[in-house]
């Protein structure tokens, strides 16, 4: 139904990855939709550690040639897309479950070598196609940046770009003259997302949306030291459970999914105007 990358143009850690994780989880707990996470970065285990703690097999790593299984995950997923293998059905095969036909990871490349993450990426223009058939929403964590050509390729193939930035003026600054001079950021389909935002900060929501004229309010993914310390602790699904079904508006977390919820609605309705051919 639709593809939605989570991207930045600068090389700077941005929480975009917590909060693809908020939101993507968020929607899985409050709604009935299928949604699949993808990692597209390099090296970076961020993601599986938010839902199960890691317990590397070194012996078969190093048989494997610094890989972990190769015939399953994004590896096996990979084989299968190449050798036109690959149905909608069986993408699950190669997925790991946080919430039975409601939630699946596709964990990150295990290579340490860059030109082979990248040649692998290349085909995952081809895998969320086929993706796409089967889940209603398909999350991407995108590498920052434009070094690599599969960013940009995976970026064309989105219906949806987030562009993530912690909430500061030199961020903000940027993303208005990329949206000024950038041929994909200045598309009808890039929404901005403030990530570990503070409704006390100069340049929280409605300043910032203020400062940067759009009609509508920024999507933010606000701060919050128990979400934080559940991404830190495998714990991220059992923390969207336990507050989701409370009475959040008394809850000390209320402000957090309240927020969460605003975004996740905006993509859900931005999704529903492009696909109308809104513009």
């Amino acid at each position: 139904m639709a593809v939605i990358s989570l991207w930045n143009e600068l090389k700077k850690e941005n929480g975009q990855t917590s909060s693809m994780v908020a939101i993507a989880t968020y929607l899985a707990v409050a709604h009935n939709y299928k949604i699949l996470v993808i990692d597209a970065t390099f090296h970076d285990n961020t993601v599986e550690k938010c839902f199960w703690k890691i317990k590397e097999n070194k012996i078969v790593k190093k048989l494997n040639g610094g890989k972990l299984d190769i015939s399953s995950g994004a590896e096996g997923l990979i084989s299968a897309v190449s050798s036109n293998k690959a149905t909608p059905e069986i993408i699950t095969n190669y997925t790991k479950v946080v919430f039975k036909n409601r939630l699946d990871i596709l964990l990150g490349l295990k290579t340490d070598s860059r030109k082979e993450h990248e040649e692998s990426l290349m085909v995952y223009k081809d895998l969320i196609s086929i993706a796409d058939k089967y889940y209603d929403y398909i999350f991407v964590d995108l590498s920052k940046g434009y070094e690599k050509p599969s960013t940009e390729t995976l970026l064309k193939a989105s219906k949806l770009i987030l562009y993530t930035m912690p909430p500061n003026l030199g961020n903000i600054d940027h993303y208005l003259k990329l949206r000024e001079e950038d041929p994909i950021v200045s598309g009808k389909n890039v929404l901005p997302l403030l990530s570990k935002s503070d409704e006390f900060s100069a340049y929280n929501v409605k300043n910032t949306t203020r400062y940067i004229k759009d009609k509508n309010l920024v999507l933010s993914v606000p701060y919050n030291v128990r979400f934080m310390e559940s991404t830190n602790e495998a714990s991220t699904a059992g923390f969207f459970l336990n507050t989701t079904i409370s009475k959040v508006s008394l809850d000390v977390n209320g402000g957090f999914i309240g927020e969460v919820k605003r975004s996740s609605q905006a993509i859900i309705d931005k999704i529903k105007e492009l696909n109308r051919g809104i513009r």
